[in-house]
């Protein structure tokens, strides 16, 4: 008998033998087989808008509509698998069966809110798509962008939804007024204002400004089309404060909603200027440097009196052939001064003028009964005279008669505080200070109760720079009359008048150097949400992160109510919200403590008008509804062509969820297999002889 042909059989072996080994190998690595679930149908969320605005339309009918386009062609869809929520400021999961019993009865409309939600209730699960049935009216101020970019890149279209237009719709409605942050007393600005004109082309309307029912301006439009028309109003307010606004629009007949024709608005009007009155006592070089860097600074309106003639002076003439007016004492301390917001007494000796208890006293309350300013100098006047005064009272320094002339070198103990705070970078404002000139001349003094010394005479330890609060009002005090030395020495002969400046907005209570501020808008509508911020800081103008603070809100109707306070992710800043149910003034205060220490308080107050925001506008913003749908790669459509089959929603993936797994590598036949192969690779090798 013949052998078959062994070097084909020999190489057959190999290859039987690389073949077991490969699966051997294999079946080391115990490999496993995932069975996924198949995907077919879509997860939708789908979210109804059941605020106020949804019922308040031209058409009293749309929102039961939304209702009935969502029962039978979502609920029972088979293409999809819907989850339901209702939304208005808040959101809530909602069954199929309940849509039908759903009410528009919600007070706000928080769409990006809403999406916001959705986006982190589905964290982690499969979401295909949003389909959003709402008006577009949203009326919480939040930042769209960010939350419409997160459903974009999720690749998560979002389907938009609007009630039916009716062709015959007629309204017209206040939209947006651009109201600035701040105003200026005596300074013009424009209001922007948007109005919303549907079914009155070819009438003329007519568009009021008012202010406390006082008609300041009016406006006509001729209407040539349907939509949004830019109306731009001119005010320039004469007096300072919160000023209440008003833009109305007189009714007109058939106007489906008579509440947003009138828009109510307040301006925060500041004084143009800080008024500032200047007595220096007598000339010098520090008048001259103070005067003009007060004269040039675009914020402050100065008055200042000079004493170039003292009553005890003796000239040869009587007064009435000098050119000198006599120093106007009465129209001063009793009328003018309450007209200023800062009074700066430089070198001024009273006792030489006609100046009695009761003007003293006058200054007094104007600080600290009336919250306004002192800034006070020695120079060659100690201010001791003032000892037993109204005025000692305000001094932040215990002053006595001695004045030295030595020269010395200003120590900064508050290098970050606001007035002296010359750069942002800490080591380049102390070295700046280090290399300030000498100065000459000094009140020895001692530090009063209460105030705070930012600078001293580096050797003998006699404050120069002072501050303190007085009641209402603040006092800064400076005792020597060579500060202005600092404009010639130094380096930068304009960090002198960056810190009159910054003394100037300190005394005067600027927000942007006061140690505690609340800040908050001017107005609200009913049901509105108050976010309010307040950054603190300490004396030395450092953030406070763990202080104490007390937050009081007083209602319309009197009522004091505790606020919660919570830190905010900024070094040295809270927050509180504060729910507005009624209308009229509240008022805020708030002071701050580190640990006992008082850092300082803040008041403030803001109008809320009498108007829901669901009524303020009840057009249908199909601009807004079709840029979500847009940007996130979702179509847009009204209620009547709505269909689940139009909208072509599609599983992101095919397959998700493992169902179970299988484990190749204990499966039997693979072993008989392996059993089989090595028996043909044994019969070969002994077939062709190679056993």
């Amino acid at each position: 008998m013949t052998k078959g042909n062994p070097l084909g059989m020999k190489k057959i072996s190999y290859i039987l033998r690389a073949v077991i080994f490969i699966l051997i190998i294999f079946l080391i690595f115990q490999p496993k087989k995932k069975i996924y679930r198949v995907r077919n149908t879509p997860t939708v969320a789908v979210l109804i808008d059941n605020s106020r605005s949804m019922q308040i339309t031209s058409d009293k009918n749309n929102f039961s509509r939304v209702k009935k386009k969502i029962i039978p062609g979502i609920a029972k869809s088979s293409k999809i698998n819907p989850i339901f929520f209702k939304f208005s400021d808040e959101l809530k999961n909602i069954s199929a069966g309940e849509i039908g019993k759903l009410t528009a009865t919600g007070k706000r409309t928080d769409i990006i809110g809403t999406l916001e939600k959705i986006n982190n209730e589905f964290l982690g699960k499969e979401l295909d798509a949003v389909i959003l049935f709402s008006d577009g009216n949203q009326n919480v101020e939040k930042s769209a962008d960010e939350v419409i970019k997160e459903f974009s890149e999720l690749d998560i279209p979002v389907i938009t939804v609007v009630p039916q237009p009716v062709l015959s719709q007629k309204n017209i409605s206040i939209g947006k007024i651009d109201v600035p942050d701040v105003a200026f007393r005596n300074v013009g600005l424009t209001l922007p204002a948007k109005i919303n004109i549907y079914g009155f082309v070819g009438k003329k309307i007519s568009i009021f400004l008012k202010s406390e029912e006082m008609v300041l301006q009016s406006k006509s439009i001729d209407v040539v089309d349907n939509g949004v028309t830019d109306v731009d109003f001119d005010v320039k307010p004469q007096i300072a404060g919160h000023i209440n606004y008003s833009i109305e629009i007189p009714t007109y007949s058939g106007e489906q909603n008579i509440y947003d024709n009138k828009k109510k608005f307040v301006l925060d009007v500041e004084p143009e200027k800080i008024r500032v009155l200047y007595l220096c006592g007598q000339p010098s070089f520090n008048y001259s440097f103070l005067r003009n860097t007060l004269k040039n600074d675009p914020n402050v309106e100065l008055v200042s009196f000079i004493i170039l003639r003292n009553p005890e002076n003796i000239v040869p003439v009587s007064d009435s052939e000098l050119s000198l007016i006599p120093f106007p004492v009465e129209d001063i301390f009793s009328k003018e001064i309450y007209n200023f917001d800062l009074l700066i007494l430089d070198n001024f000796n009273y006792s030489k003028f006609p100046i009695n208890y009761q003007h003293l006293a006058n200054i007094k309350n104007f600080i600290t009964v009336n919250g306004k300013s002192l800034f006070i100098i020695s120079g060659e006047m100690p201010l001791s005279v003032y000892q037993n005064t109204p005025v000692a009272e305000l001094l932040p320094v215990n002053p006595s008669a001695e004045i030295i002339s030595e020269k010395f070198r200003l120590a900064v103990l508050s290098p970050e505080h606001g007035i002296l705070k010359l750069t942002d970078d800490v080591a380049s404002n102390n070295y700046i200070w280090k290399e300030m000139p000498l100065l000459d001349g000094i009140n020895v003094s001692s530090v009063g109760e209460k105030s705070v010394v930012l600078a001293k005479s580096e050797k003998s330890n006699y404050p120069v720079i002072t501050i303190a609060e007085k009641g209402k009002g603040r006092v800064m005090c400076i005792t020597t009359s060579s500060l202005w030395r600092l404009a010639l020495g130094s380096e930068n002969p304009y960090n002198y008048v960056r810190i009159i400046g910054q003394s100037v907005k300190w005394l005067t209570n600027a927000a942007s150097i006061k140690q505690v501020v609340i800040f908050a808008k001017k107005s609200y509508n009913i049901n509105d949400t108050a976010t309010l911020k307040i950054r603190i800081k300490d004396e030395y103008f450092k953030p406070v992160n763990n202080a104490s603070v007390n937050f009081e809100m007083t209602s319309p109707d009197g009522k004091k109510e505790r606020i919660e306070v919570f830190p905010e992710t900024e070094s040295g800043e809270y927050g509180a919200n504060v729910e507005l149910h009624s209308s009229g003034e509240y008022k805020i205060y708030v002071s701050a403590y580190d640990k006992k220490r008082f850092l300082g308080s803040d008041k403030i107050s803001f109008t809320v008008f009498n108007i829901s925001r669901e009524s303020e506008d009840t057009n249908i913003n199909e601009q807004f509804m079709k840029e979500i749908a847009g940007k996130t790669a979702g179509n847009f459509f009204t209620t009547d062509n709505f269909s689940i089959e139009k909208s072509d929603i599609k599983p992101k993936t095919k397959k998700s969820d493992v169902l179970y797994e299988i484990n190749i590598w204990d499966k039997t036949p693979i072993y008989l297999i392996l059993i089989f192969l090595f028996a043909v690779e044994w019969f070969l090798r002994r077939k062709s002889g190679l056993l």
